[in-house]
């Protein structure tokens, strides 16, 4: 009789375990955690962004999805990462359609323009992505989805001993940038060369490079402060081609409300980055100039002539674009045309109605 209530209490209280460890935590039993391939760090304006998109993805699905955040490039690099979620080994990540050549040739339009404002470029970028026929063509072709933007903000120089106050004074200058602004400095006497962010704190140091057009964000996540001197404020345009895509077979496999969910948080987050980017800019600014651990950048605002002569070539460069297009049997230059009728859009949009944050 003993033994039979004794495996009675013990069965009883092996099943009550079971039921108190079934419900202790639902949502972390339920969750889908969708992998994303990050190659930037933990640290910055732009990581903030992604625990942001992290913790509403949560809590706006009641716990059933979430991303499990791979930094630093751990998972995929840069190069690689539009590729990777192309091929299903991440379900979602940070991509430069650069680097998936001929595939987004369509998103690469949004670096066009020369815009500097960090909400008008990121909107106009993601109707751009969510509502052209040959973006939307493209992005099913190459098996993603696009999900919404970032920005690097406008484009600044930092430099290491030579501080930059003039056209003249890039001449003879080696300077690591990229896109349409290499025509622009090589135009007024510099050398440029190219390289990744991660990569320019080392040059930096060594005296391989003088200088970097680089962002405010890069500069504080990278640590580029502690082996640059000068920082002068072209505020050239910003790169738009840089945005986060999902699988689209993982994607698929979402039921209808959490595609839903999915949508509409893609929006909300490419507002939400231009809202953090945007402050991120103007508090960067200002703790380069009073000193980060005690190393200061002196903050040289550019003449307006020499910005503006900048922007003329890089301007200039937008052909190189178009041609791309062509090649690749788009209509080039009608869709720049489309793409800067959707900037001007939303530039007035922030003329007459203010940034929706404020």
């Amino acid at each position: 009789m003993k033994r039979m209530l004794d495996g009675f209490v013990l069965s009883a209280v092996a099943a009550g375990m079971a039921v108190t460890m079934s419900f202790a935590n639902p949502a972390e039993a339920q969750t889908r955690e969708l992998r994303f391939a990050e190659f930037g760090p933990n640290a910055g304006a732009r990581a903030g962004g992604l625990v942001w998109l992290d913790e509403e993805l949560r809590s706006r699905t009641d716990g059933a999805l979430g991303l499990d955040i791979i930094w630093g490039g751990a998972l995929v690099g840069a190069a690689g990462a539009a590729q990777a979620v192309s091929d299903g080994v991440a379900d979602m990540a940070s991509i430069v359609p650069v680097y998936a050549p001929g595939e987004l040739v369509a998103y690469e339009v949004v670096d066009t323009g020369e815009i500097s404002d960090e909400y008008v470029g990121m909107m106009a970028a993601y109707e751009w992505m969510t509502t052209n026929p040959v973006a939307l063509d493209e992005a099913n072709s190459f098996n993603v989805k696009y999900f919404g933007n970032y920005t690097t903000g406008p484009t600044q120089l930092l430099t290491k001993e030579k501080p930059v106050e003039s056209l003249e004074d890039l001449k003879g200058m080696t300077i690591r940038t990229t896109g349409a602004h290499v025509p622009a400095l090589k135009e007024f006497g510099a050398a440029t060369v190219s390289m990744s962010q991660p990569k320019v704190y080392e040059a930096l140091s060594n005296g391989s490079v003088d200088g970097s057009t680089t962002y405010y964000y890069v500069v504080n996540g990278y640590k580029q402060y502690e082996v640059a001197d000068y920082m002068t404020e072209l505020n050239l345009g910003q790169t738009l081609g840089f945005g986060i895509i999902m699988n689209l077979q993982t994607y698929e496999s979402l039921s209808p409300d959490h595609q839903a969910i999915i949508d509409e948080l893609g929006r909300d987050f490419t507002v939400e980055m231009a809202r953090i980017m945007a402050n991120s800019r103007t508090e960067t600014k200002a703790k380069l100039a009073e000193g980060i651990e005690g190393k200061k950048v002196t903050m040289i605002d550019a003449p307006e002539d020499m910005r503006a002569a900048l922007i003329e070539v890089a301007l200039a460069d937008n052909v190189n674009w178009v041609k791309k297009a062509d090649e690749k049997g788009l209509d080039g230059d009608q869709l720049s045309k489309d793409w800067l009728a959707l900037t001007e859009k939303y530039r007035a949009e922030v003329e007459a109605n203010g940034y929706p944050w404020n």
